[in-house]
This record gives C-alpha cells, sequence and structure tokens, in this order.
C-alpha cells in the first residue's frame, strides 16, 4: 500500500494543537487518527497514550485503600491494555466489556489484544471469531472505550510473514490493498492497529511490516538479573529503528517495569529499574520517535516485594517509581504541550555523542522545552548551541534550578543515565502602539516581543481580528465594539497590557440626517447620528449650503444649531450638516446627506 494511500485513509491534520485527555463515554465512539506529525489523536484531540500492560485488576484496591485502576488514571494513565490475545471464549469477551466500562467510568481508554485473530483467512472460523469479538466489544455501549486494537504480537521475531497479516488488518480496519479484504466488509475502520515487534532484526527486515499496521512499536527490556551494567539506550536505538522502518507512522515503545530477564524463580531474586533508570529510558524513547508509551509488568509476581503479593500489583514500585514519573509526562503536566506538538525546531548540538537532544514546541513558538538524556560514563559539562536568541533564562523541569544562556548556548552538568529537561519562555513584551489613537477599523501596529506567540488582542476588552508579522511586529484592527481602554495581547503563557489608554476616536456608525420640510418658512433639523467608541457626550453642529446638485458646500454663518431656519436665502439651495462629537477618546465628525432643494 502506497504512503498517499495510507495517509488518504488514516490521517487527519491537527488544526491546532491542544493538550486533552480524550474522553470515553457511552454516547460518543471513540475514533483513533494521526496527523502529519504522527502525533496520535483521540476524537480529533492530540494525545499522547501512557499504558498500563496490565493494570491493576478490576476492583483492586492500592495498599493505602484508594481503587487502584483510578489511582493509576490520577497519575496519567489514560489506556489499559485488555484482552489475552488468544482465540477469546464467551468469559474472554465479558471480560474485555468489563475493561472497557471500567476504563470509560473513568474516562480513559481500552487496548484490546486480538493477537490470536491475526493469522486469520477469508471465511475461516478465526474470521468468524474475530468479527463476533469486534462486534460485540464495539457494539456495547463501552465501545466508546476502545482506542486502537492490537495485533500479532512480535511478528517478524516469531517467523511470521507480512502477507500473513494482511486479512485480519484489512478486515478490521479497511485499510490495505482493498484485495487484502477478500471481498468482506470492514468491522472497524474508526480506529487504529497497532503491532509491537521484538527488539530484533533491522530496520529494513522490519519495514515491510508497516504496511500492515497504523503504528509500529517495539518492546525492550534492558534491566535484567544478568546484566549487572543495563544498555538503557537500546531504548532509544530501537525505538529510532522502529521510527526508520516506519516513517509514516507513529513509533510506540513498551518499557518494562517486570520482565521475564528480572527475575529468578529459583532464588526468588529480582531487579527493578530506578527511578533515574526508568526516567531514561522513558525519554530516551521520546526523544527518539515514540509517540505512546506502555509499561509493561506491572503484575509480575516474581519482582512483588512487601505488600504487592497480596494486592496483585507491583505497587511498590508504583509509588517509588513509575508514579512520580507519569506525573511529569501525564495530559495535565506542564510538559505535555510538548508531547504532541509537532511543529519544527531548530536542530539543538551538543559537540558530543553521548547526549541526545530534542527541541519542542510546547504551547507556542514561544514556548520551548529541551529534552537531553546523557547516556555516557561519568560526569560531563556538555554544551548546548543553535537555541533562539531570545533564550537567556531557563527552568529546569522538576529540579527546583535554572540555567542561564547566552547567544543560543549554556552549559549543563550530567552524570550517566541522566535527563533534563529545560523550559525557556520568551518574555511577552508590549511596546507603545502606533498610532497611540484611532478609529474603529484602523489597523494599528503593535511593536514588542514574544508576539508570535499571541493569541488574543483586545481592545478595550474587545476581540480584535490581527495578524503575526513577526516575533516583534503584529498588526491588529481595532473592533467596532472597542472603547477607550488599554490594550491587552495574550499568549498561552502570559498577559500584557499597554501602559497608557488607548483612546478610540468617535467615528459614525450611522451618519446623521436631515430631516424636515424643505420649504420657505420651515425648518430642517439634524439627528445626531450613531457612533462607534466612547459613548459621546456632547455635540456639536454646522451646518452647509450646497447648490442644487448638493455639491460646493460652504458653511452657512451662524448656523451651529441642532435646526436651521429656511428664510428667503435658502431658496434653491441643499443643505448638508456636519455634526461633531466629544467622547473620551477624542472628537470625530461626519457629515449628513443633502436634503432635497428648498423650495418655496
Amino acid at each position: 500500500m502506497s504512503r498517499g494511500r495510507r495517509f488518504g485513509i488514516a490521517l487527519v491534520a491537527a488544526a491546532a494543537v491542544s493538550v486533552v485527555l480524550g474522553l470515553a463515554g457511552a454516547a460518543q465512539s471513540a475514533t483513533t487518527t494521526f496527523n502529519r506529525s504522527r502525533t496520535i489523536q483521540f476524537n480529533g484531540r492530540p494525545t499522547f497514550p501512557i499504558v498500563l500492560s496490565p493494570a491493576p485488576a478490576i476492583g483492586s484496591s492500592t495498599p493505602w485503600g484508594t481503587n487502584g485502576l483510578a489511582e493509576t488514571v490520577s497519575a496519567g494513565v489514560n489506556v489499559f491494555r485488555s484482552g489475552s490475545g488468544g482465540i477469546y471464549t464467551d468469559a474472554d469477551i465479558q471480560t474485555a466489556l468489563a475493561w472497557d466500562r471500567a476504563a470509560a467510568a473513568l474516562h480513559v481508554y481500552t487496548w484490546p489484544n486480538l493477537g490470536g485473530y491475526s493469522l486469520a483467512v477469508p471465511g475461516s472460523t478465526e474470521d468468524s471469531g474475530l468479527a463476533h469479538v469486534v462486534d460485540t466489544l464495539t457494539n456495547d455501549p463501552s465501545g466508546s472505550a476502545i482506542a486502537m486494537w492490537k495485533g500479532r504480537d512480535e511478528p517478524w521475531w516469531g517467523n511470521v510473514l507480512p502477507e500473513q497479516l494482511e486479512f485480519a488488518y484489512c478486515r478490521v480496519t479497511s485499510r490495505g490493498d482493498p484485495s487484502w479484504c477478500g471481498g468482506e466488509l470492514p468491522l472497524d475502520p474508526s480506529r487504529l492497529w497497532v503491532t509491537i515487534e521484538a527488539p530484533r532484526g533491522t530496520a529494513a527486515e522490519l519495514a515491510p511490516y508497516s504496511s500492515v499496521t497504523d503504528i509500529h512499536g517495539v518492546d525492550i527490556y534492558p534491566v535484567r538479573l544478568s546484566r549487572p551494567e543495563p544498555t538503557l539506550q537500546s531504548v532509544g536505538k530501537w525505538t529510532r529503528t522502529l521510527a526508520t522502518a516506519s516513517p509514516a507512522a507513529p513509533v510506540w515503545t513498551t518499557i518494562q517495569i517486570c520482565a521475564s530477564g528480572s527475575f529468578d524463580k529459583t532464588t526468588g531474586e529480582f531487579v527493578l529499574p530506578t527511578f533515574q533508570q526508568e526516567r531514561f529510558m522513558t525519554y530516551d524513547a521520546i526523544l527518539n520517535g515514540a509517540r505512546a508509551l506502555t509499561f509493561f509488568g506491572g503484575n509480575q509476581a516474581g519482582c512483588f516485594s512487601g505488600t504487592d503479593a497480596q494486592y496483585g500489583w507491583n505497587w511498590t514500585f508504583w509509588q517509588s517509581v513509575l508514579k512520580p514519573l507519569l506525573e511529569e509526562i501525564s495530559a495535565t503536566s506542564p510538559l505535555a504541550p510538548a508531547l504532541v506538538n509537532g511543529a519544527e525546531t531548530p536542530l539543538i548540538t551538543t559537540g558530543g555523542k553521548d547526549t541526545e537532544t530534542a527541541l519542542r514546541e510546547g504551547t507556542s513558538v514561544d514556548d520551548l522545552w529541551l529534552i537531553a538524556a546523557r547516556s555516557g560514563a561519568g560526569t560531563r559539562t556538555v554544551t548546548f548551541k543553535g537555541l533562539p536568541r531570545w533564550v537567556h533564562r531557563g527552568s529546569v523541569y522538576t529540579e527546583d534550578r535554572t540555567v542561564t544562556a547566552s547567544a543560543g548556548s549554556f552549559r549543563d552538568r550530567f552524570n550517566q543515565w541522566d535527563v533534563h529537561v529545560y523550559h525557556f519562555v520568551e518574555p511577552l513584551i508590549l511596546r507603545k502602539p502606533a498610532p497611540t489613537r484611532a478609529t474603529v477599523g484602523s489597523r494599528i501596529t503593535l511593536k514588542g516581543r514574544g508576539l508570535a506567540a499571541a493569541h488574543s488582542v483586545t481592545f478595550g476588552g474587545v476581540d480584535a481580528r490581527f495578524k503575526i508579522v513577526s516575533d516583534g511586529r503584529l498588526v491588529a484592527k481595532v473592533p467596532r465594539r472597542a472603547t477607550t481602554g488599554p490594550i491587552v495581547v495574550t499568549s498561552p503563557l502570559k498577559q500584557v497590557r499597554s501602559r497608557a489608554l488607548f483612546r478610540i476616536v468617535p467615528s459614525a456608525a450611522k451618519a446623521p440626517r436631515v430631516s424636515g420640510v424643505p420649504r420657505l418658512g420651515h425648518r430642517l433639523k439634524a439627528t445626531t447620528g450613531t457612533w462607534y467608541g466612547d459613548p459621546p457626550t456632547s455635540y456639536t453642529f454646522a451646518w452647509l449650503g450646497c447648490n442644487a446638485h448638493g455639491r460646493a458646500c460652504k458653511p452657512v454663518p451662524g448656523a451651529t444649531r441642532r435646526t436651521l431656519s429656511l428664510g428667503p436665502k435658502r431658496l434653491g439651495e441643499r443643505y448638508r450638516v456636519v455634526v461633531t462629537a466629544r467622547a473620551r477618546g477624542g472628537t470625530g465628525s461626519a457629515r449628513s446627506k443633502a436634503s432635497a432643494v428648498v423650495k418655496g
């Protein structure tokens, strides 16, 4: 299947980056897609999936008495893997439904495992079973909680050929070559299909599998009893390998809690990642392109300690390592916007090969996050270059300290497996506008710094249309309902207002009008008209005498009242009135249309 065709079917373009934890609910069926930056979207909302595989049991409690699933969701988990991965029994279907209902109740999602049906062929028993499982789960009201489907696990390592996976993939999603579906109707084209590989093979060998999945991932567990000094950087290397194998698809990385190599059944000995190790693996995956993370093995009894066996899940690891880590990257964290923003950013260099970096935009172009992870042994001072020139002082996320940059460069110390996340925000500064007063509809030039991040401009509290010219300049149009007051510019991180009031000069919303009978002995009367800007405090009138065509108008001496008496000298002329309104923002004038010709 061509890359262009997959984009046409599977992707939608993100209109804006907004960080939201997608909500599941019975009233709306979940739709999952990904945009051009390969950011996964739940119901159109850019989302960074954080998955537990598996989660604590439904209805289970933590050692401190809270609901187990709710505990994980509160820290940032938004997807639970469900299903055994084999052929579903009726009991398996009921269990999967229970997981969908539990997830929907917590406003998160599930990832049912359909791996047992991945080798189905048209008309087979497996095909019927696949249709029954998908139809049953999606037609239940709780089906809105299903985010994605899990396909065959580690197919390349298991000697399963890509063509063996074509039918099941096409049967469920409708994607791929139409001939793959064998004439069967698609079961669920609104959700993505995920395939996870073992850390084996080359990018070239894994690449053919990208045609039979929407999301391509890898599981890699380097912390083992047999490896006192784990190669944690292998997480990033394998993530990058999958990104190379599937350049048009999101990459999904599975990181360990506890795996088969983590414990010895005979001796009872086990090893778990430290907080530093788990944090390095998490950010190393993100640095190398991961758009979703799974944390595997919380239910492995071989790594239980304390009361974990009693509660059936590794709550010891949760409290000391996983919970504080997930809170750093959750959808409600300060970092969250940067994890789903695919905007292009400058390349940051470090002058060495053992430190990886990525610069990400957060809420705007002036909200930058620099993630840096070092794998090299010992301690080293790393010099970062290539930041925007406006970068000066930045905070170090979760570390309660700052760094100072000059000319786009700064230095910091790293130990092996250290991760530092730097946050730089350009100050939003607004200088004196030009001009300092104007009528409604006028275009005003605002200068300052950080204006490229502006998402609203108001005049006296009224929203204005504006165009960003550069980071130091934007042009705004004074809105109709504006009154004298400050100009306020708001970015996602800050709001600034002009020091002086911007004065709205009165301008006619509706021009004054001349009424009355245009005959000798009668009077003409002027209306004030209606005015944009501040409510006028006073009006003055000036009458103009014009020729029979309403042109060549000249002031009528002494005619400065609201009415004009039509004496003999007025015969044969037409009259206009100029009304001047005085308000808080200044004075403005407007001229009426000409009256009819004055007759005798």
